[in-house]
């Protein structure tokens, strides 16, 4: 009997502390929710002026998912996120900002990629990656400038020390082939995109 309340009270112990964990952990989540989102928001806001800087403003675009499938044939793991037209102070479309995410080694890369309505690629600006520190995290500094200033065009990833065009070649990071790879189909998908969607203002 004492066998039988003892599991009892265990039991009903149990259940209290689970019933008050619960409650703390939605009380965390819905204290901290807003101020996730919002540094989120900054995260992509900051992103999009990196690629557009001389963008007033910026407006979304939806995503025509047929044209996205067909863009996205040969990349797989790279998905788009979003479109934004970027926008002058007096309204006229500069161009567009597609955001993507690519699996890399680690997990998935956030960024978003930058292209004029003459077809160049303004940059690229990383919103999220968690890739091997040294090597694949080094994607801000190494892959990205590679970007900046180029013709809207696929381009393909050779090894460090090989590069022979740069107008449509990426030199891979040493050591970090995939997560260079990752970016490196993101934009191409990006670039897919904007050629099947977005030129000419479509």
């Amino acid at each position: 009997m004492n066998d039988t309340k003892s599991m009892i009270k265990n039991a009903l112990i149990l259940f209290a502390i689970t019933l008050v964990a619960g409650i703390l952990l939605g009380l965390v989540y819905q204290v901290t929710k807003d101020p996730i989102a919002y540094q989120e928001k900054l995260a992509q806001d900051k992103a999009n002026q990196s690629v557009f800087a001389s963008a007033a403003t910026f407006e979304d675009v939806a995503v025509d998912t047929g044209k996205a499938e067909s863009s996205l044939a040969d990349y797989s793991g790279v998905f788009i996120e979003s479109v934004k037209k970027a926008l002058d102070g007096a309204g006229s479309v500069l161009g567009y900002v597609i955001q993507v995410k690519s699996k890399g080694y680690g997990d998935f890369i956030e960024y978003t990629v930058g292209i004029t309505n003459e077809g160049s690629i303004n940059g690229i600006s990383i919103i999220k990656i968690a890739e091997t520190p040294g090597l694949g995290m080094n994607a801000e500094k190494v892959i990205a400038p590679q970007f900046v200033d180029k013709a809207a065009t696929l381009f393909s990833v050779v090894k460090s020390g090989q590069l022979s065009d740069a107008n449509t070649q990426i030199e891979a990071i040493s050591g970090a082939t995939i997560t260079s790879k990752a970016v490196t189909d993101g934009v191409d998908a990006a670039v897919s995109y904007f050629e099947n969607a977005l030129k000419g203002g479509q």
